[in-house]
């Protein structure tokens, strides 16, 4: 699927199917469509009837294969624990022998995909590799792979996809084209979260730091019920009552009552929080916040109950504890002594 941000880079590629390189690297942050992208890419090369710009036509024998997940030309390398449609991140046990899928890249899968490789198009054409995300690669599997770039086999097209290519090796990365993903403006993003049938889009894409993906998932999630709510208590109710709004959120951590779920997690909603006094520190600047665009009054008041330096040293207490908020010992206490913070940076009204 090419989203529609993304069409006019799909069709610069596409017009200039001659010059692509052996490697691409496919970067920029997540919840942009970069996966889908690169699909829809890999689909189109192999598709035996698209021409041009065209995407797969998705009904010839190249493209059923690629339907049912067997085309022997497209070779796909994921960690274990993102099979099966899972999301990255995903602990899901081997049902076979108890553990945790790994989230890395093994150095067996790449090879496999080199060995592969050494046999030959299976439909006389390009061979497509897709490899994501490719920071998962460990230092051995990234070497093996740098191996095959620096001498790739012909016909071969490497699509590496990245949501932080810093923490690649510097060589993968100059052996590869990059195509860099940005974000679309806020008022596309809004305007295909509403045909999406988005409910407080601007508080989603807000709390997803702008990415339009993220933030359609999120208004499909459980924490879809509680993002508006917390805006407003960053915006004014922890500034009054700060215990009281930790222990609101320590409920939607702990969910409603015993056995169910909880709604959201602690460095979820250290993240959000961290989102939004990115933008108070923007407001209280220049009075042009990033992503929440939509509070600009919310954030303008706090602002004039602050100064820049004092929410800037908010900003930094909270990058400060943020690595707590996956192991805490006490979740309600660390939610209150961080939210005590909070309503210490901003000055009593008068």
């Amino acid at each position: 699927m090419i989203y529609d941000w993304l069409r006019s880079q799909w069709n610069q590629l596409l017009s200039a199917l001659d010059t692509l390189p052996h490697a691409l690297l496919l970067a920029g942050p997540a919840g942009l469509g970069k996966r889908e992208f690169a699909e829809a890419l890999a689909a189109r090369l192999l598709c035996e009837r698209a021409r041009g710009s065209e995407q797969a036509c998705g009904e010839c024998a190249s493209c059923r294969l690629i339907a049912t997940g067997n085309h022997p030309d497209l070779l796909v390398v994921r960690p274990e624990a993102l099979d099966d449609d899972g999301e990255e991140g995903d602990e899901a046990d081997d049902s076979e022998g108890g553990k945790a899928k790994s989230k890395l890249i093994r150095i067996a899968q790449v090879r496999s995909v080199i060995d592969r490789l050494g046999v030959g198009s299976h439909q006389g054409g390009r061979r497509i590799v897709l490899l994501y995300p490719a920071e998962a690669m460990h230092s051995e599997s990234a070497n093996s792979l740098l191996k095959i770039l620096e001498e790739p086999p012909a016909g071969t097209l490497f699509l590496l996809i990245s949501d932080h290519p810093r923490n690649l090796l510097p060589t993968i990365r100059s052996r590869a084209r990059l195509l860099p993903f940005q974000q679309p403006s806020i008022e596309q993003s809004l305007a295909w979260l509403a045909g999406q049938g988005v409910a407080d889009a601007g508080d989603a894409l807000a709390l997803c730091a702008g990415a339009p993906l993220h933030a359609r998932d999120l208004a499909g999630s459980r924490d879809a019920q509680i993002q508006s709510q917390f805006v407003d208590d960053v915006s004014k109710n922890a500034l009054a009552s700060p215990l009281e709004v930790a222990a609101r959120w320590a409920g939607w951590l702990q969910g409603r009552k015993k056995g169910e779920p909880g709604l959201t997690d602690l460095p979820t909603l250290v993240t959000w929080l961290q989102r939004w006094m990115a933008d108070l520190a923007l407001q209280a600047q220049a009075g042009t916040p990033r992503v929440f665009t939509g509070r600009r009054a919310a954030l303008q008041a706090l602002a004039e109950r602050s100064d820049v330096a004092t929410v800037l040293r908010g900003y930094n207490e909270l990058l400060k504890v943020r690595a707590l908020a996956h192991h805490p010992l006490n979740a309600r206490l660390f939610l209150e002594d961080m939210l005590m913070r909070y309503a210490r940076l901003f000055r009593a009204q008068r």
